[in-house]
């Protein structure tokens, strides 16, 4: 980011509570609580929806334990809402969730377990 920075050409902006479409079936949607200003990306094609999750969810233990954190969350309570909100909100919905820092598998589907959450992986090159 330095030498953005030093070429004059950063521009930060927030990206409202609703998310923001920064370009054709690219989305940032709000995951406040791992860095100020954390984002999720949300990118449609047609019918299929990925979520990279970031650091929102960094690893598949969280989902049937959104209370586990990581030590690196600067508003821990914040990161806990922003999980179980994301997890909620994917549960069923067929969307490909990426985890950024999950071990293989990376992908998958958010299912309801119980008043939980369980990640059924998806593998590669396997579409809905």
């Amino acid at each position: 980011m330095h030498p953005v920075r030093d070429a004059g050409l950063l521009e930060l902006g927030d990206v409202p509570e609703q998310g923001a479409d920064i370009a054709p079936g690219l989305r940032l949607v709000p995951a406040p609580g791992h860095t100020p200003g954390h984002v999720a990306v949300e990118i449609r094609d047609g019918e299929e929806t990925a979520l990279i999750v970031g650091d929102s969810v960094h690893h598949p233990v969280q989902m049937p334990h959104p209370g586990i954190g990581s030590c690196v969350d600067i508003d821990p309570a914040r990161a806990e809402a922003t999980r179980r909100s994301l997890l909620a909100y994917l549960a069923g919905t067929g969307t490909l969730v990426l985890g950024t820092h999950f071990p293989p598998p990376t992908a998958g589907r958010v299912r309801a377990h119980g008043d939980a959450y369980r990640l059924t992986s998806v593998p590669a090159g396997v579409r809905h």
